[in-house]
């Protein structure tokens, strides 16, 4: 079928503009809500590349700056409609960002602010130390992870630095509004965005032992049926500690120290004293402690092969907030065990930069970011901005070879796509802090404008954001509450060559990797949501748009 995709929300009147067409069309109009033509350009044949399939050409109209609501046409062909405007992200920026709010686990959400999303409180029993003789334990609140209700020390670790990360490189983050209850701190009220994140930092500080070990996650022993939260009542069970979790809070609470000491001083000692005191349990023990769930149990693993990028994190992390000279050094300790690993069997699919690693399975780029912060000239700053440098080269070298502008390869298309693209999104938007460059930009921008619907799916991944928005993510509450719409903000997964599931197994063995969508409930491989996926978007328009 001919179409035209296009990112379905809309471009600022300043920036970069294309549709892409995969029929031939020499020429192309935009036109306005009446109809009237308001520029015209000729298209540019890229040809057909391996990400989509599809024999491509682009429409650039970056020379318009109009505002208003426009399509693309040509021939008898027309695009979704879309806005120009210097407010034009404003929405997105709100929904991505009031997601984390519907997530919230507990007693937490609040009829005013949830509006119809809202849900009866969850998940309030005390957890059972599985496999231990001792107290159950009060860990109430945090994030739901996903599209299910366990909540995870890594991910939430993970997710809590993208967006505390894009306040240290991004004030303008500090600024957005999205309707959520007031937190008070000691300068009145904490911004919107340090409010939502305070709900994740007091949940995990429950997730940590007396003795400064992180407990990796609390779940129910087996995956909820798609229920809603409050009719989870099945027992709760606080599963190992790992040193993958211990390093990895040690790090986001050493992170968030240096933003919550200008509001409140007294919660970010406490948040220090208990980076410190997870840092001294690593100290005391340096073999790695991994993590493998109890037999039988289905939830989330979030398995790592070794914990050498978590406290390459977690020293400079703790470098930065206190340029202690002992975490310099362990962090550079770390550095050639991670390089030794990078090159190992284990790493071999990865083709980028592992000290530029921004998820949960591997957090030395999440380092590097602290030691960038840190900007102080040193051989581990250095080498940190290197890696930003050289990874973006590689992302722009990509983003050449297909015609969407798009910095993804082939192998990309795994679980989570998405994330790989919002992960690169943030290492092209953290080397444009440090050297700006045009050629980042456009490839920041032709990265949202595929996440938005240039894309041959032709489909906004972000629910309620976009005309032809996917409308069926694998979440239980959307899934149940007899609410035609999903609330607004969601990221999907998006396309995944694996198609895990049962119905993603519907789609032929050889569809290309772009296309290997459907927006189905029952998508767990290609349709999931999570709180590390919303994150990084948050970061990546925080840049954009400040």
């Amino acid at each position: 079928m001919e179409k035209i995709f296009v990112n379905q929300v809309g471009f600022l009147p300043e920036g970069a503009k294309k549709a892409v067409l995969n029929f031939d069309a020499p020429e192309f109009r935009l036109v306005d809500e009446s109809g009237k033509s308001v520029f015209e350009g000729k298209t540019s044949h890229f040809g057909t590349d391996e990400i989509s399939g599809e024999d491509t050409f682009v429409a650039d109209f970056s020379g318009f700056s109009g505002q208003g609501k426009f399509k693309v046409e040509a021939d008898s062909v027309a695009s979704a409609t879309f806005a120009i405007g210097d407010s034009v992200y404003d929405k997105l920026m709100h929904d991505i960002c009031k997601c984390f709010y519907y997530l919230r686990c507990g007693d937490a959400l609040d009829k005013k602010y949830a509006g119809e999303y809202y849900h009866e409180p969850c998940h309030l029993s005390k957890a059972t130390v599985y496999g231990e003789d001792v107290e159950p334990v009060d860990v109430t609140g945090g994030w739901h992870d996903a599209g299910d209700y366990g909540r995870y020390s890594t991910a939430g670790a993970v997710a809590v630095a993208h967006l505390l990360y894009g306040v240290r490189f991004f004030k303008n983050l500090l600024d957005v509004k999205f309707d959520i209850p007031e937190e008070k701190c000691d300068k009145g009220t904490l911004p919107n965005i340090l409010a939502e994140v305070k709900v994740e930092l007091d949940f995990l500080m429950k997730m940590q032992r007396e003795n400064g070990s992180v407990w990796h996650k609390v779940t129910t022993f087996s995956h909820a049926p798609f229920i809603m939260p409050e009719e989870d009542k099945s027992e709760l069970f606080l599963f190992s500690v790992s040193s993958l979790a211990t390093a990895d809070i040690a790090a986001v609470f050493a992170l968030a120290y240096t933003i919550y000491k200008d509001y409140d001083k007294a919660y970010a000692d406490l948040l220090m004293e208990r980076a410190l005191k997870a840092y001294a349990w690593l100290e005391a023990n340096p073999q790695a402690t991994l993590f493998k769930n109890a037999e039988g149990s289905n939830t989330g693993e979030y398995p790592e092969n070794e914990d050498n990028s978590n406290r390459f994190w977690a020293a400079a992390a703790l470098f930065e907030a206190t340029g202690e000279k002992k975490y310099y050094d362990e962090a550079m300790k770390q550095k050639p065990l991670i390089e030794a690993y990078d090159k190992s069997d284990a790493f071999k699919e990865y083709t980028g930069n592992v000290f530029t690693c921004l998820g949960w399975g591997d957090v030395a780029g999440l380092g590097a970011l602290s030691l960038i912060l840190k900007n102080d000239g040193s051989e581990l700053c250095t080498f940190a901005k290197e890696c930003f440098a050289g990874e973006a080269d590689r992302l722009c070298k990509n983003a050449k070879t297909n015609g969407f502008g798009l910095c993804m390869l082939k192998e990309n298309f795994i679980w989570g796509s998405n994330m790989e693209l919002l992960k690169y999104l943030m290492v092209l938007t953290t080397a444009n802090v440090i050297n700006p460059q045009e050629r980042f930009v456009n490839a920041i921008t032709a990265g949202l404008d595929y996440l938005l619907g240039c894309n041959s799916m032709d489909v906004s991944y972000v629910t309620g954001n976009g005309e032809k928005a996917y409308k069926n993510p694998h979440l239980r509450p959307t899934a149940v509450d007899d609410i035609e719409e999903p609330w607004p903000g969601l990221v999907s997964g998006g396309p995944n060559t694996g198609l895990q599931d049962e119905q993603a197994q519907k789609l032929p063995k050889d569809t290309a990797p772009m296309k290997c969508y459907l927006d189905h409930v029952d998508c767990y491989s290609l349709n999931e949501i999570t709180i590390y996926w919303n994150s990084p978007l948050v970061f990546v328009m925080a840049g954009l748009l400040k």
